[in-house]
C-alpha cells in the first residue's frame, strides 16, 4: 500500500427511500474498488480510520444503510434482498457517475453487513469479485423465530430516558475492553440516531436464510471471526463456505477497526491483492 493515508469525503446519492450518504475515498486506479456495508445500528462511520488505510491503493465506499446514519429511511423494515438491491444500486450511480469503473467490486461486511453482503454475491455474482465477511449473523430456523420475537420487546425512546442508559449498558457488554470513552460516546450517538428503527436491521437478518446463503456462495471469501457476540456463531458456520480462508481474532471485540486498523487492514490488504 502506498505511504500516505486516504481522504475519506462525504456525499449524497438518490436511492429508492430517499438520499444515501456515503463516505468516499478520493479515486485510486488499478485496484477493484471495495465496499464496505456496516452493522445494526450503526453507520459507515464505523469504517473511518479503516477507509484511511484500505483506501489508499483503492476506492472504498462506506454507504449508510437506509434508515441508519444519515440515510433517508423506508417506510417499513426491508428485506435484507431489499437492502442489497439498494447497495447495488449505490455501485451503479457511482460508477455512471465515474467515481468507480463498471465492474465487480470487492466487498467487507460486517455482522448486518457480512448477511447483505452475502446476498448481494448471491442476488448479482457477476457485480461481486470476493467477499470479506466480519462475524456471521448465522441461526437456524428456530433461533431466527425466537429472536423476532425478542425483538418486540426492544426499548425505543422513552420519556424518562431509560433507553440511554440501556442501550449504553448493552453497548458496555459487547466494547473491547481498550476503547476510550469518546469512542463510546459517538458509538451511543451512531446507535441511537435511528431511535426506533433501530431494530429495523436485525428484523431483516432474522427473516433471512443466511445459512443456506452461505451454503451456495461461490466468491472467493475471507472470513474474520473477532471475539464478539458472534464468536460462537462464525466458528460454527465458516466451513459452510467452500474454500473461504478463516481467520480467528481471539481477545478483540467491538471497536476492533479503530484498535487493530494496521492488522485489519493488512489481513483485508492481503487476501484482495493476492
Amino acid at each position: 500500500m502506498s505511504s500516505a493515508a486516504a481522504s475519506v469525503r462525504r456525499s449524497y446519492i438518490d436511492g429508492r427511500w430517499g438520499q444515501i450518504h456515503l463516505r468516499v475515498t478520493e479515486a485510486r486506479s488499478g485496484s477493484t474498488p471495495l465496499l464496505l456495508l456496516h452493522p445494526t445500528p450503526k453507520s459507515g462511520w464505523i469504517y473511518q480510520g479503516l477507509m484511511q488505510e484500505l483506501g489508499r491503493d483503492r476506492t472504498a465506499i462506506a454507504p449508510d444503510t437506509p434508515g441508519y446514519g444519515a440515510s433517508d429511511a423506508p417506510p417499513a423494515p426491508a428485506s435484507i434482498e431489499d437492502l442489497a438491491g439498494e447497495m447495488i444500486h449505490v455501485l451503479e450511480q457511482l460508477a455512471l457517475g465515474g467515481k468507480i469503473p463498471q465492474g465487480p467490486v470487492d466487498i467487507l461486511g460486517y455482522h448486518t453487513g457480512s448477511v447483505i453482503a452475502t446476498a448481494m454475491a448471491r442476488l448479482h455474482p457477476d457485480r461481486v469479485r470476493r467477499l470479506v465477511l466480519v462475524s456471521l449473523a448465522a441461526y437456524d430456523a428456530d433461533t431466527r423465530r425466537q429472536k423476532l420475537e425478542n425483538l418486540k420487546s426492544w426499548r425505543g425512546p422513552q420519556e424518562d430516558g431509560s433507553h440511554l442508559t440501556a442501550m449504553w449498558q448493552l453497548m458496555q457488554s459487547l466494547f473491547d475492553p481498550r476503547v476510550s470513552p469518546d469512542w463510546k460516546h459517538a458509538s451511543l450517538t451512531e446507535n441511537l440516531r435511528p431511535g426506533a428503527r433501530a431494530p429495523w436491521g436485525y428484523d431483516a437478518v432474522y427473516r433471512y436464510d443466511f445459512q443456506a446463503a452461505l451454503d451456495g456462495l461461490s466468491h472467493e471469501t475471507l472470513i474474520l471471526n473477532p471475539e464478539d457476540d458472534l464468536w460462537i456463531p462464525t466458528r460454527d458456520n465458516c466451513a459452510r463456505v467452500q474454500g473461504a480462508r478463516y481467520v480467528e481474532l481471539p481477545g478483540l471485540g467491538h471497536g476492533l477497526f479503530d484498535l487493530e486498523t494496521g492488522r485489519i487492514a493488512g489481513l483485508v490488504h492481503e487476501f484482495l491483492s493476492r
